[in-house]
Formats: C-alpha cells, structure tokens, sequence
C-alpha cells in the first residue's frame, strides 16, 4: 500500500475525538465523514509540489506538512479550480452549516504568519500507539530543517491535550481562536528556529 493511501486511515483514528473535527462533522456519520475528510486534504496535498507528506514505518503515525512559501501567491487558474473543488466537497460534508464553516476556516486561515515557515496541517498517530515518542519522532526531520534553514514552524492544536505535546517541542501559544460564538477553538502555534 502507498504512503499516501495510509495517511487517511491514520489521521481518521487519531482524530476521532478531536473536538474541532467533532465541531465541524458532528452527528452519527461523523467518523464517515471524518474519513472523507481526511482522503480529500491528502489527495489534495499529494498533488501539491509544496507539500510534504509523512508515515512512520509501523504505519500507526501521519504527518501532513505545507513547505515554506517565499513568493506571495498571485492566485492562478489551478488555485482557483481547487479552491472551487475544495468548495463543493466542503458543501458535501457539512450541507448547511457550509457559510459558518467558511467563516470559521477564512479566520483560521488569516491567522497564519506573514513571513515564510513550515505548516503543519496535521499530525496524528493511532490511538493504541499514542504517548509512545512517535508523533515527536515523526517531527523531528522538518524540525531540524526548520533549525538548519532559521525558519520557523506553525500550527494549530485542535485539542486542548495536546499542547503540552507541541511545547516540549519548541511550540509556543500564539493565540487562542475561539470560534462560531465559542463552539469551536483553536489553539494557534509558533516554534521559532533553534540555532544549530
């Protein structure tokens, strides 16, 4: 099987209780939906040169990374026709709630630093192999390429849990994002460089 036909599955169990990703598919089909989620953001970043996707060897550990961008994008027919893709597959999953969830996303989305740095979409690892060193060993590489090239790293922690995780490797509290009225939050993230 491929790396990029593991991610999905990954991601799915590790965030099945995310509160976030409850926020944004609640109901009965929410692991479904969960899951479809997953499928389009990899395909998506697959096909995407500026992105680097991660899967430890034992298959129970995923990571989702967008590459530094050191040319503001100018928008462009192919950002347009993902942007629109992205669009109707969202409509697709959360029906009528679709202009609370754009809401929420574009807030998301106009946090993110300025200058350039490594995103993280997402990490995950399998539940039963949670707390064992494999999320930090999954980070470790792009960290150490955010440290050799002075670049920083951000993300944003949808579980509350999981910050004392993000500051034992370098993750600082940026902002808190509360979101949709307080139904939703975000944790916003920075890791400056360390020196080498």
């Amino acid at each position: 099987m491929q790396k990029v036909q593991r991610i999905p599955k990954i991601l799915t169990k590790a965030f099945l209780g995310d509160p976030f990703m409850q926020w944004l598919f609640p109901g009965s089909d929410h692991s479904v939906k969960l899951e479809k989620w997953w499928i389009f953001i990899t395909e998506a970043n697959s096909a995407n040169s500026n992105s680097r996707l991660d899967v430890d060897d034992k298959n129970t550990t995923a990571a989702i990374w967008e590459k530094p961008k050191f040319e503001i994008p100018t928008g462009n027919k192919k950002e347009e026709e993902n942007e629109s893709a992205f669009g109707q597959f969202l409509l697709g999953l959360v029906g009528g709630r679709i202009n609370d969830v754009v809401e929420v996303l574009r807030e998301v989305n106009a946090e993110h630093p300025k200058e350039p740095h490594w995103y993280l979409q997402a990490v995950g690892t399998d539940p039963s192999k949670q707390g064992q060193g494999n999320g930090a060993a999954m980070l470790k590489p792009v960290l150490e390429i955010c440290d050799e090239q002075g670049l920083g790293a951000y993300l944003e922690s949808s579980n509350p849990r999981n910050l004392s995780f993000y500051y034992r490797l370098g993750f600082e509290i940026t902002k808190d994002l509360v979101l949709d009225e307080g139904q939703a939050q975000l944790t916003c993230m920075w890791r400056s460089p360390r020196s080498t």
